[in-house]
């Protein structure tokens, strides 16, 4: 663990009236609906991006530590 803290990401719940803005992974963890919500698939899709990007620059950094 590097000590970085994760950033919550929140969406809009179409499906709350009252307080619809909702953390991402109780969506992850709870929602049933969560195949067919157009915000969480937005959010996910953006994620899964920053996550190849990351992933694709790792290797690079960890040879430099190296060095």
């Amino acid at each position: 663990s590097s000590g970085r803290k994760v950033m919550s990401l929140y969406i809009v719940c179409q499906k709350k009236r009252n307080n619809p803005r909702m953390d991402i992974r109780i969506c992850q963890t709870k929602c049933n609906m969560r195949e067919q919500c157009k915000e969480y698939i937005s959010i996910h899709q953006s994620m899964e991006q920053l996550r190849e990007i990351h992933m694709s620059k790792e290797p690079r950094s960890m040879i430099l530590q190296a060095a």
